[in-house]
């Protein structure tokens, strides 16, 4: 009979509590770059005489490579499971995000627009996981 490694109802709660942070950590690292690269963005704007049709572009592709980038960051420091982490530090971008938007003023809608958005940060998370767990 093989003999299996035992994980006690401690370790498990310990491994729970260190994924958690990892992926608090990557989501508010994701949000920090996020936030850089459009304030970054908007001396630009105000500088240049660019059209305001490039705006959603370049907040979409910041969004995409700073949710990358906290799923590579989550999945990095962790031993298994990058893409999961990824995907959930994903999902916390997309809530950290609303939260701020909800502080700020925005509304809050759970539309397509959201659910869209939501999707993306699951599978660019996902793949930042898989690509960050691989770059040890």
């Amino acid at each position: 009979m093989k003999k299996g490694r035992r994980v006690t109802a401690k370790q498990d709660e310990i491994s729970f509590l260190q994924n958690t942070l990892l992926v608090s950590k990557g989501s508010v690292f994701a949000v920090m770059i996020t936030l850089f690269f459009i304030i970054l963005f908007a001396f630009v704007m105000q500088l240049s005489s660019l059209s305001e049709t490039i705006i959603r572009p370049v907040v979409q592709v910041v969004r995409i490579l700073s949710i990358a980038a906290g799923g590579a960051y989550a999945a990095r420091k962790s031993a298994n499971k990058g893409w999961l982490k990824g995907a959930a530090t994903g999902i916390c971008y997309v809530v950290l995000v609303s939260l701020i938007g909800v502080i700020s003023g925005a509304q809050f809608a759970f539309d397509r627009i959201l659910l869209s958005d939501t999707l993306m940060a699951i599978v660019v998370g996902a793949a930042g996981g898989a690509i960050g767990i691989n770059i040890r």
